[in-house]
């Protein structure tokens, strides 16, 4: 099941990240920069009830049994943007279809907010996540640097336009 995530689910998803980060290792691609104690404060309760309580973030959540198996979140900029900040999935189930399906749930709700653009950032090294979004229809749009923790990662800016559902209080909306 894959659905936007509540308050209530805060322990389950800070229980994820620390499970993410230590299967994937420390210095895997995607946690580049990040410390164990920056995954502690990212992944403690308050943190995450916070998050999960402002207007302009969404964490999409896919579950099985109760476990989560991955997250996508994103957040409202301005201009009708949203940034796709970060999609993680176990592991164990990668090329699984979990981090597609994410990602389409993700742009559905971004869609109904009204937001005609996504972008989502990834290191430059990060060959896989490129070509995932890509896959997904992201456009390589340029590189840029980002500060995690004390180091500064470069990235790799990629972007999608979404196209408005029925009903869109978006201007040009049906």
């Amino acid at each position: 099941m894959v659905g936007i995530a509540r308050l209530r689910d805060a322990p389950s998803l800070g229980a994820f990240f620390r499970e993410a980060w230590k299967e994937a290792g420390p210095n895997a691609l995607g946690f580049t920069g990040a410390t164990k104690e920056d995954i502690d404060e990212i992944a403690s309760v308050e943190f995450l009830t916070k998050r999960l309580s402002d207007p302009s973030v969404r964490f999409v959540v896919a579950k099985r049994g109760g476990k989560v198996l991955g997250i996508a979140s994103m957040r409202k900029l301005k201009g009708g943007t949203a940034e796709l900040s970060g999609v993680i999935v176990r592991e164990s189930e990668t090329k699984m279809g979990v981090g597609t399906r994410l990602v389409r749930r993700a742009i559905k709700e971004a869609t109904r907010l009204g937001i005609a653009k996504m972008i989502v950032k990834t290191e430059v090294l990060n060959e896989r996540a490129i070509k995932f979004y890509t896959k997904n229809g992201f456009v390589v749009k340029g590189k840029s640097t980002v500060k995690v923790g004390k180091t500064r990662v470069a990235v790799q800016v990629l972007e999608r336009d979404l196209v408005p559902t029925w009903g869109s209080s978006r201007p040009g909306g049906a």
